[in-house]
């Protein structure tokens, strides 16, 4: 399958009423449905950061964003499952060996899925390593026709050290039938992500299958790729957060125009609070985005000029996914505190959207320490 010339942002537009419609699915069953599957395969948004000699898309960071927020908006759990899906086959794709890809082709355009997280061991054999762990949240992994895995290497019994409280880590792709899932993903955010946990029994990987998580270069592709696993990351945390916080806005008001509280002599949309309320976080939504937009926008440009980024860049970036997703759990907040008891009654859009930010806020990669470092970087000048 190659995308073309196709825009994936106008393609994930059209999937919205779709993707609305599947969401109360995705929910009770704790996974995408298959129409869904088929759709962002069909699409070619599973491919949508596949480098485009691959048959991917090769979307740059601003097109990536519009699509993450836009399928989010439609269903957190959709749009959650369709950026880890495919934000981990641009790094099975991109990062491996030529032979690796050959093989992951073989049956066409493949997904991936996986936790990155050094939870497991790596020990290298000849020009392989010997592999095994015990992860969590495997986003998509009920889809995915490959899992990855992270693992500390280890020489000599101990974590190989590259620098001072940094040890090597290496991420590794094996087909899903050489992995053990638990089956227990059982929550009350991201419900229909289908996030399992999984086990990688202790086996021999080829070397051309893994790389340096840090520190791996990408083996094809345009410039997007020296953004690397963390950018790459970033860019789907970043669009979760925006699409979400807006739904929960557009939820909100739909709800205020028709509801009434018990004693109240207007309904909530005629309470000067509320349009204050709604105003208030609809700009700081928009300012969010904007600061998003512009992080990532100069960010692009600096690779497309040659440049990796510095780590101020990626300081920045971090700043900024973190803000919207904070912007974003306080908008959520606002819309269920003025919804009533609208929002606690299953199948809820706007509930969905309060789980959701929730779960999502606690991921590593808008830990507050994100903050901290940027509060640091201003000090130091």
């Amino acid at each position: 399958m190659s995308v073309g010339v196709a825009d994936p942002v106008s393609i994930a537009r059209s999937l919205t009423p779709l993707v609305r419609e599947e969401a109360a699915f995705a929910e009770q069953a704790g996974t995408l449905p298959p129409s869904l599957i088929d759709a962002f395969r069909g699409s070619g948004l599973f491919a949508l950061q596949i480098p485009r000699s691959l048959g991917g898309f090769e979307a740059d960071a601003l097109t990536s964003l519009e699509v993450y927020e836009e399928v989010c908006r439609a269903d957190g759990s959709a749009g959650w499952t369709l950026l880890a899906n495919a934000s981990t086959s641009a790094f099975a794709t991109t990062y491996t060996s030529d032979e690796a890809v050959r093989t992951m082709f073989a049956n066409g355009v493949p997904i991936h899925a996986g936790q990155f997280s050094p939870r497991g061991r790596a020990v290298a054999v000849g020009d392989a390593y010997s592999v095994s762990g015990h992860y969590s949240f495997g986003s998509g992994s009920a889809h995915a026709d490959w899992m990855g895995g992270g693992a500390l290497e280890i020489v000599d019994g101990e974590a190989r050290i590259l620098a001072p409280g940094r040890p090597a880590i290496r991420v590794f792709f094996i087909p899903r039938d050489r992995v053990e899932f638990a089956g227990n993903w059982d929550v009350i955010g991201l419900v229909g992500t289908g996030s399992f946990d999984y086990v990688v029994p202790e086996q021999l990987v080829d070397a051309g299958f893994t790389f340096d998580l840090i520190g791996g270069r990408p083996r094809r592709g345009g410039p997007i790729y020296r953004m690397g696993v963390l950018g790459l990351a970033l860019i789907g945390h970043a669009g979760f957060a925006l699409g979400v916080g807006r739904r929960a806005l557009d939820e909100v008001t739909v709800i205020a125009r028709t509801k009434q509280r018990l004693g109240a002599a207007t309904r909530i949309a005629d309470r000067e609070r509320f349009q204050f309320e709604l105003g208030r976080f609809d700009a700081a939504l928009r300012s969010a985005r904007a600061f998003v937009f512009d992080c990532f926008g100069e960010a692009q440009a600096e690779l497309d000029r040659g440049n990796d980024l510095a780590p101020a860049d990626f300081v920045r970036l971090r700043q900024a996914t973190t803000y919207a997703t904070h912007v974003a759990v306080d908008v959520a907040r606002f819309a269920y505190s003025f919804a009533g008891t609208d929002p606690i009654r299953a199948p809820s859009a706007l509930g969905r959207c309060f789980r959701d930010i929730h779960a999502a806020s606690q991921h590593l990669v808008v830990d507050d320490v994100t903050l901290v470092l940027a509060g640091q970087s201003l000090v130091e000048g």
